[in-house]
């Protein structure tokens, strides 16, 4: 029994050394909620930032407003010529100020943008800005203009919060699984040693 203990405890050491010794791009799960003139705005979804975790390389989520309910988008790159136009800094660092930039990914004419009005996308929940261009080509009902004052469109803004939070690595789920296995193993040893007691 101590043979296949430790045959297991080896195998979860070299998994997690392999996890471990190379660069991982990291990955981020968001929420968008729209605030209280802009309730029925909702988006999730999930982004992977590059190796050195400072530039945003691709993305999914799923985006809701009155008008479309589970409009699935996929996140593009800053570079793309069919963003001319619309406001957004798509390859940016993820301490500094910028947005996510989404296409849907049955309609090519569905983008949404999600941006910083006045602090860093980062870890964490902050204010945020949403803006929809729909599959008919309108924006999304908004209750915020912008620029502030009119310019790109008037009320089709959507306020609200956007909260990114840091999906754990596979190291950090082997390193889990290895401490329950040890613990599963304590136990186990523990009702043995109890069993073999005289009574």
């Amino acid at each position: 029994m101590m043979k296949i203990a430790s045959a297991i405890a080896g195998a979860a050491l070299v998994g997690l050394a392999a996890f471990a010794g190379t660069a991982k791009a990291a990955v981020y799960d968001f929420t968008f909620v729209g605030g209280t003139s802009d309730p029925s705005v909702q988006a999730s979804g999930t982004f992977t930032t590059n190796a050195a975790d400072n530039i945003v390389v691709s993305g999914n989520g799923v985006f809701s407003d009155g008008g479309y309910v589970g409009e699935i988008a996929l996140l593009l790159p800053g570079s793309s010529a069919n963003t001319a136009g619309l406001s957004y800094d798509n390859v940016f660092p993820i301490d500094s100020t910028g947005g996510l930039l989404f296409q849907g990914a049955g309609d090519p004419n569905f983008y949404v943008n999600i941006f910083s009005p006045n602090s860093p996308i980062s870890v964490g929940t902050a204010d945020a800005w949403l803006s929809a261009v729909e599959p008919s080509g309108n924006y999304l009902w908004g209750s915020l203009d912008y620029p502030p004052g009119g310019g790109v469109c008037n009320n089709c803004i959507a306020d609200g919060a956007l909260t990114i939070t840091a999906v754990p690595e596979p190291a950090t789920w082997a390193m889990m699984l290895l401490g329950f296995a040890g613990l599963g193993f304590a136990g186990y040893r523990g009702s043995r040693k109890h069993e073999a007691l005289p009574a």
